[in-house]
Formats: structure tokens, sequence, C-alpha cells
């Protein structure tokens, strides 16, 4: 029998000094989040409290030496999935999400000679 991988859903808040505020929701569990089930899904999604022009890159991972973990920034930037395949034992892999500013497009124009 196979079980499905769960997929745990988080929102997240980044403030103005860049501090950020994870809450789970629809039952997600709170940190440290045991996975035992391979594929298990990550998704967080910053709310609509933190300013427009923010958008998810990529997130540092350490303490993870098989790459067990994938990730997948989604949604224009708003989401990022993270994807644990549970290949093999660690006690904490280390996840920090980096959220940055995407500016204007300077409309740079290309004349070349």
């Amino acid at each position: 029998m196979t079980t499905t991988p769960p997929n745990y859903n988080y929102d997240v808040t980044v403030d103005a000094n860049g501090a950020f505020t994870i809450t789970p929701i629809d039952g997600a569990p709170d940190s440290p989040i045991t996975v035992s089930v391979p594929n298990t899904t990550i998704t967080y999604t910053l709310t609509d409290n933190t300013a427009s022009n923010m958008v998810f890159v990529s997130p540092e991972i350490s303490d993870d030496p098989n790459g067990d973990l994938t990730w997948q920034v989604t949604n224009n930037g708003k989401s990022i999935v993270i994807t644990d395949s549970d290949a093999s034992k660690e006690d904490h892999i280390c996840v920090k999400l980096v959220a940055a500013f995407v500016s204007p497009d300077p409309q740079i124009k290309n004349d070349p000679l």
C-alpha cells in the first residue's frame, strides 16, 4: 500500500524590517516538521500583508548531505514549494527562506551601431 505524501501549507509575512512570520495553515505542523513519507511537500506562500514586489528566491539549505530537499519557486515568486524525498535520515535539515524585492523594469534600450 502506498501512502499519499502530505502537503503542508504555511503563510509567510515579511515586514518592512525583514522579519518573517510563518503561520501553519490547514493543520500543518509547527516547526520542526518531521517528514516520514517520501516526497512530502511543504509550501510557503507570501501573504497580502507582504510588499507586493517581494518574492521568494533561492532558499539557504544546509545539513542536507544527500540532497533530500528540492525546491521550486511558483506563483510568480509568491510561493516556494520544498519537496523532501525522505531518502535518508537526518536529524535536522536547516532551511532558511529568502525573500527579495524586485525592482520595476528599468526599460533598457538596445540600439546596436
